[in-house]
């Protein structure tokens, strides 16, 4: 049989399109055969396994309400915002999961049976990728940024550059031109080895080579973690979601503080995630049992897709990549103008403290005229008392002399005797 995945096969986003090669994987690994169904077709009757990533979000979306479809189907592992309304038609479904509990929680409003249930990347399998000019056993570091990343640490290339060891600069989020990005920042990359685009199954690869990473997306951190590399994601809600779940909170960073302390850890630290791996496994394996089981009741043959819903298809996904290419150009815009204010606030901060040291300097030299002159006055009344006292003393000798002179008159001459 054929089973119909439905996740976002429309963007560029290798953390999306990692998990329909996984789910494909799981259900091959069950007998089960899939295809990838577009969201903007007429979906039928068959079963829908839907999800993950981030696909449920406030209902009035032009793209993630195709999502939504309506019936007897099953959301694994969904990403969930935390205003995300008009759930009632998870009503007819066999099985909803979340990735993390806060997201299964927004579910759980109307489906109170909802799952907690990892990522199915966690069981993702690759074949070896060789990582061009990695020398045999040497250790690696994987570095993956994107604007939100510079927005949030400013000094986030002065910290990179900081760490010890070969750094691996990898492109990960493709539809936000992480390469482009990181290229034109002012990393060190003396000894770096940078990779262009690569496949999902690649960068999952090159993920699992490293001795660790530090990355700015969710499944660039599920790469790490699944295969029990140490890592540090930057900050974005839903990888805090995620890792909280699984005690990892810790890996998760907002401050150039808390990346270079992070950084230092891993540079020095041993990690071992495999208890947690393990425990995920586990229940990405038992749910896709369940799945293929219903699956394999609710058989049937797909809708064809006629040439004019094709058509309609196709202007919708050129208008989507449209409007993500323009939220990428606006993300990097915010995050260079961000940059660029605070690059005038140090300006403004730094010729602030000119201008207070150069008034310091003239107090100082002020300063220093006065205690010159106090000096010189104070030499000059010296001078005067050495004076006046001097005086005093022949004044006060005169005095007495003449005093001498009227009390016993002047002294009689010596008398001369004749021989």
């Amino acid at each position: 049989m054929t089973s119909r995945l439905l996740f976002d096969s429309i963007s560029t986003n290798t953390g999306d399109l990692a998990i329909g090669i996984a789910n494909a994987q799981l259900l091959q690994q069950r007998g089960i055969d899939s295809t990838v169904v577009d969201p903007f077709a007429e979906h039928g009757e068959p079963s829908l396994l839907v999800g993950g990533g981030e696909l449920i979000r406030p209902r009035g979306d032009a793209f993630y309400d195709a999502f939504r479809p309506e019936g007897r189907h099953i959301l694994h592992a969904a990403g969930v915002w935390t205003d995300a309304d008009h759930l009632d038609y998870l009503d007819s479904y066999q099985y909803v999961s979340a990735r993390s509990t806060i997201e299964a929680d927004v579910l759980r409003q109307a489906r109170p049976d909802a799952r907690v249930l990892p990522c199915s990347t966690t069981l993702l399998e690759s074949p070896r990728f060789e990582i061009p000019g990695a020398r045999p056993n040497e250790p690696l570091v994987g570095i993956h940024l994107v604007p939100h990343a510079l927005g949030l640490i400013p000094d986030l290339v002065s910290i990179i550059n900081a760490i010890p060891g070969r750094k691996v600069f990898l492109p990960f989020t493709h539809y936000n031109a992480d390469y482009s990005f990181m290229s034109a920042l002012p990393f060190d990359r003396d000894d770096a080895i940078v990779l262009g685009r690569l496949s999902p199954l690649e960068l999952h690869s090159v993920i699992g080579q490293l001795d660790y990473a530090v990355v700015s997306s969710l499944h660039a951190s599920i790469f790490a973690f699944s295969q029990n590399v140490p890592f540090a994601s930057i900050h974005q809600k839903k990888v805090e979601y995620y890792f909280a779940d699984r005690d990892l909170a810790a890996h998760v960073v907002s401050t150039g503080d808390e990346l270079e302390e992070l950084a230092r850890r891993l540079a020095h630290e041993k990690f071992d995630f495999s208890e947690s791996i393990a425990r995920d496994r586990a229940a990405v394996v038992e749910a896709f049992d369940d799945y293929a089981e219903f699956l394999h009741s609710r058989n049937a043959p797909p809708p064809i897709q006629t040439s004019d819903e094709r058509a309609v298809s196709l202007e919708r996904r050129s208008s989507i990549l449209l409007d993500q290419a323009e939220k990428v150009i606006g993300d990097r815009d915010h995050a260079l103008a961000l940059s660029e204010a605070r690059r005038h606030l140090a300006l403004g901060e730094l010729a602030e403290r000119t201008r207070h040291v150069a008034q310091l300097d003239a107090v100082v030299d002020e300063l220093r005229t006065e205690v010159a002159d106090t000096t010189a006055r104070y030499d000059e009344l010296l001078r005067q008392h050495e004076r006046l006292t001097a005086t005093w003393w022949v004044r006060a000798a005169t005095r007495a002399a003449r005093a001498w002179r009227r009390v016993f008159g002047r002294p009689a001459s010596p008398q001369h005797t004749p021989q």
